[in-house]
């Protein structure tokens, strides 16, 4: 060999495709089956989810008390209710085989399921005896016929032989590999494939994956209707064609469970897309959130470029509807006596803040958007309520209310047990619960404010750990203090008769839970810690992360 060539290779070790290193077995998946769920490991998943804060919380004797504690029989007449006793015992023997990766994919236009998993071939023989015995056993027959492709055994299953219903499906295996589905020419693919390839067995913490191919789906359900240029000029003007797919990864560690979501996007400036705005947003120093609080959530969102996407939309999804938007906007605009995009949402920034206080009787709970003229938006807002022909509205459903030189705007007859109000401090538009409203404007407005201690709130420590500059929208929850508040809204006589009202008409197999038997919300919440997830614009889209912390 020359010395040329030896520099050469050295010099292309490094880039050796992956391939070379191992095929994942998501690469066998068949083009129209790229709906899929995968696990890396199921025996190591179940083993992490079990120890992760839900899985500790179920097997608790205080929440199975609760539940009822549901035996086998009670979970096997849920999710076998059509099948018979044996047929379900075959099954689940089966099942507990699938110890490695399993791919479990879908043809979504025809249904079809196709199986890609990990196996030994000692399994996978006893597999085949099952399936066997499973012939006498079925109420619905069935036909298994063998055959050989490359010195290779696939079987076949025939159900319902000889009647106008009759379907196939194939599997085989190959180097430690099962592959099932409704096509033998894929099959053959696929021992072509693995009879040459070396399989990549996934390595590291369990994974939890989904891939949902989005365009796909949408295009389907288009075509599937009459009207079929209507339903496609609308979804184009909402942006929702330009959705190519859903990718969600479920990673669990030892101390935390991460989720990653992926929404491919082509296009985020049309349709609903355009209420976004992805510019990364701080998390900003402000004097009016406290310390003890139980959520805090930051974000960004245009409304006045929304706002402005309505009528394009209109246009061009329903055409007609144009002038009748156009002709609402002036009778509004001439009862109120202001212009809403000019002298409302032209005002008004992109970024909010908002954040929760747990409380006895539930959460506090307030939201700040950025203004961009504070002046001008009070002016506005005051214009429009103050107008004669908007009266009778206004006295029949908001209450204005007067503190420290600011008004308070707070619905009447509101579903809600505490309504909540609209209120402009400084350069804030505010809106809650009217007790959080006075709260945040007396910090604003007191020498108190440069008072900085949500600084020290766990909360916001973790978020400037866990959020990277570029996000533009992030939030923090402090499960145990919100577990608090969920169990006090099920200790209320209204809430547990709707859930067993609601229960009951289901039909489900499981019997209600036992409300007298409700765990203490302190021992509820022992099982949760706190979560963080944040936003950001990507190459292909939108990211989304999601950390629980256990």
């Amino acid at each position: 060999m020359s010395r040329c060539l030896r520099i050469a290779l050295l010099i292309l070790i490094p880039v050796v495709p992956i391939a070379s290193f191992g095929m994942e077995r998501t690469e066998l998946l068949p083009p129209e089956a790229q709906a899929y769920v995968r696990i890396t490991n199921t025996t190591n998943f179940w083993t992490r989810l079990k120890a992760s804060p839900l899985g500790q919380l179920w097997a608790d004797q205080q929440f199975q008390d609760f539940l009822g504690n549901p035996d086998a029989e009670t979970w096997q007449e849920l999710f076998f209710a059509n099948e018979s006793t044996a047929e379900d015992e075959v099954f689940l023997e089966q099942l507990k085989m699938l110890n490695g990766e399993v791919i479990l994919a879908f043809d979504t236009e025809h249904d079809d399921p196709y199986l890609v998993a990990a196996i030994s071939e000692a399994d996978f023989q006893r597999s085949l005896e099952l399936d066997e015995n499973l012939a006498d056993l079925a109420h619905d027959t069935f036909d298994i016929v063998r055959s050989t492709f490359q010195d290779v055994e696939i079987i076949q299953h025939i159900d319902h032989p000889g009647e106008p219903r009759e379907t196939s499906s194939w599997q085989t295996f190959v180097n430690n590999t099962l592959v099932l589905g409704y096509s033998r020419e894929w099959i053959e693919q696929c021992i072509v494939t693995l009879k040459k390839e070396t399989v990549k067995e996934p390595e590291g913490n369990p994974i939890l994956n989904l891939n949902i191919p989005l365009a796909k789906l949408i295009q389907h359900s288009i075509d599937s209707k009459k009207s079929r240029s209507q339903e496609s000029a609308l979804l184009t003007a909402l942006g929702l064609l330009d959705i190519e797919r859903l990718t969600a990864q479920l990673e669990l560690k030892e101390s935390e469970m991460v989720a990653d979501n992926v929404l491919s996007i082509s296009n985020l400036e049309r349709g609903l897309f355009t209420i976004l705005d992805v510019q990364p947003s701080e998390l900003p120093t402000v004097t009016f959130i406290p310390e003890n609080i139980s959520s805090i959530e930051v974000g960004r969102v245009n409304l006045l470029r929304f706002w402005r996407e309505i009528p394009n939309v209109l246009l061009a999804a329903q055409p007609g509807m144009k002038p009748q938007f156009d002709m609402l906007l002036a009778m509004i605009q001439q009862q109120a006596g202001i212009n809403i995009e000019l002298d409302l949402l032209a005002n008004i920034g992109t970024r909010y803040i908002s954040f929760a206080v747990a409380e006895n009787e539930g959460q506090r709970s307030v939201v700040a958007v950025d203004l961009k003229d504070g002046a001008a938006f009070k002016k506005g807002l005051e214009t429009a309520m103050a107008a004669p022909a908007m009266q009778p509205y206004v006295a029949a459903g908001i209450d204005i209310q007067e503190f420290l030189d600011h008004t308070i705007y707070v619905q009447k007859n509101a579903s809600e047990t505490v309504p909540n109000g609209l209120a402009i401090s400084g350069d804030y538009l505010l809106y809650g619960a009217p007790e959080g409203l006075r709260q945040v404007i007396r910090s604003i407005t007191s020498d108190a404010a440069a008072n900085q201690s949500f600084e020290r709130s766990e909360l916001v420590k973790g978020l400037r750990r866990h959020v990277p500059p570029r996000a533009f929208a992030y939030s923090a929850i402090d499960w145990k203090t919100n577990i608090d508040v969920l169990m006090g809204e099920l200790s209320k006589p209204k809430n547990r008769a709707l859930i067993q009202q609601q229960w009951a008409r289901s039909g489900a197999a499981l019997p209600p839970p036992d409300f007298s038997k409700l765990p203490p919300a302190d021992h509820i919440a022992s099982f949760f810690n706190t979560s963080y997830q944040y936003l950001e614009a990507s190459i292909d889209g939108l990211h989304q992360r999601i950390i629980l912390k256990y």
